[in-house]
């Protein structure tokens, strides 16, 4: 299924004026019950569950793309209603919305959903791409512009619809109190490892940095309630600086492609109870990660 033939000129409006997000999902979803299309639930419901995922957790895109959704009961079909504003619509936390596509969705239609979530994504990255849609002239010319990219809106979910794609990463040369630094200062507690080609090999965890500061002898004792002092950690405290990463890593045994089913990716994270899985392309290039907590806010409460 082509993304394009998901989309319909009465339900592309260009060059409005709104008093913000909220003004404007009320306002689609208005259209949407004028071109009477067939829905099984009242304008209110529908409109009371779209704000209620928004309240849950707004989908805003640092691009200026903004995804409102909702599933809806008794109702076996995708829609796509499609808002350019005027001008800028501007949220509290600083980001803007420039396009608006609304998605309206049965519970049997998730794995659509996600790969049209991913679609739009991926071009609104595209600076040049995504003027050309937000500056169309008609309903008529977004639609065309989106067949030029012949993009598939497919009915599998693939890794490549829900992993992160921008991330850091550390060198083999950095030190563990750049790992430190940077677990402290990016609320994470994982960064994968490339060499001087930009190859992947190797991961660190949080878990490794504790690893390092706790002696032989101290996992081998069941009872640690003798060990008042914090002198194995000074330790490691004491060496942060002079430590190299390559020294500490583990090289990564566990990945995905980016056309790894999803249910690849849930269950080697249940089976290897890792946290995060890396995406790799020819088996070296990394593309993105996989996170315990894209499988739940992507797919399970997406």
């Amino acid at each position: 299924m082509q993304l394009a033939s998901l989309l319909s000129p009465k339900l592309i409006f260009l060059r409005r004026s709104y008093a913000g997000k909220d003004a404007m999902i009320d306002e689609l979803i208005h259209e949407v019950f004028q071109t009477r299309y067939k829905i099984m639930l009242s304008e209110e419901q529908v409109r009371t569950a779209v704000h209620e995922r928004e309240n849950f957790g707004g989908t805003v895109f640092p691009s200026g793309l903004a995804v409102p959704h909702a599933r809806l009961e008794n109702f076996n079909d995708i829609l796509l209603v499609i808002c350019v504003p005027e001008s800028p619509v501007l949220l509290d936390e600083g980001k803007q919305i420039r396009l608006m596509v609304m998605v309206l969705t049965g519970h049997e239609s998730s794995a659509i959903y996600l790969n049209v979530l991913s679609s739009f994504v991926k071009l609104s990255i595209d600076k040049e791409y995504f003027g050309r849609l937000i500056t169309a002239p008609s309903p008529q010319k977004f639609i065309q512009i989106i067949k030029e990219r012949n993009i598939e809106a497919k009915k599998e979910i693939l890794v490549e619809s829900i992993m992160t794609k921008e991330f850091h990463t550390l060198r083999l040369e950095n030190t563990v109190k750049d790992a430190i630094d940077f677990f402290y200062k990016n609320k994470t507690g994982y960064i994968p490892i490339l060499d001087e080609d930009d190859a992947f090999v190797g991961e660190l965890s949080i878990f490794d940095i504790f690893e390092i500061g706790i002696p032989t002898y101290a996992k081998q004792i069941g009872n640690l309630k003798f060990m008042k002092s914090f002198e194995a950690f000074e330790n490691l405290l004491d060496k942060e600086n002079s430590t190299k990463i390559r020294e500490v890593m583990k090289k990564y045994t566990d990945t995905l492609e980016e056309d790894s089913p999803i249910f690849e990716a849930i269950m080697k994270i249940t089976q290897t109870q890792k946290r995060n899985i890396p995406v790799v392309r020819k088996g070296k290039e990394l593309v993105g990660i996989v996170s315990f907590m894209d499988i739940i806010h992507k797919v399970l409460r997406a």
